[in-house]
């Protein structure tokens, strides 16, 4: 049993060298910017389908996913108040270069949930960077639980210029897309 182990470890280490597989050299250089949408919270109570960011560095990856509250930015004025929750997921990993199109992203994160009220007669402006009205929300004390979240990814490259991620943790399950900027730096 100890020979086939030791022949399958050489043949691919062999099979490993020939075909470039974990070449660490391919995050060198690779600076994204992109886009996530997925759902967030999975498992909870307080999931729902969330929009976030991420970010590649030298093979270094960040992420964040946002669902919630969904009555805050609504138009319209009422007496009552909406129930509203919100789930937020952050993630940090690192994309190890399986073959040159293809990687795979062990993460590591947190994840938050919380219910609260959206009041909806009152609503606010928010002129910082583009006028937006806003209804204000309020977390119910108490409510607010916070997770180790914990997963992985796969990103596939089938451009130079742009990227797919897929990304799997207890409590998002969520896609994304990534614009290769140093690749238009150096082109």
């Amino acid at each position: 049993m100890k020979k086939i182990i030791l022949i399958a470890v050489l043949v691919l280490s062999t099979s490993a060298a020939y075909a470039q597989w974990f070449d660490f050299s391919s995050n060198n250089g690779r600076v994204e910017a992109g886009l996530s949408l997925g759902q967030v919270g999975t498992g909870t109570k307080y999931e729902g389908i969330g929009s976030g960011a991420n970010a590649l560095i030298y093979g270094g990856y960040i992420d964040l996913v946002k669902f919630g509250p969904e009555h805050r930015f609504d138009h319209r004025v009422k007496d009552t108040d909406w129930e509203d929750h919100v789930a937020i997921c952050v993630h940090l990993g690192y994309q190890i270069p399986i073959l040159p199109w293809l990687r795979v992203m062990p993460l590591v994160g947190y994840a938050q949930t919380n219910e609260g009220l959206t009041r909806g007669d009152e609503m606010y402006l928010d002129t910082d960077d583009s006028p937006s009205w806003y209804h204000p929300y309020d977390v119910t004390k108490g409510s607010r639980t916070h997770y180790f979240n914990y997963g992985g990814g796969i990103s596939v490259q089938p451009i130079k210029w742009f990227s797919i991620n897929f990304c799997y943790t207890p409590f998002a399950i969520y896609g994304g897309i990534g614009i290769n900027l140093a690749a238009f730096a150096n082109k």
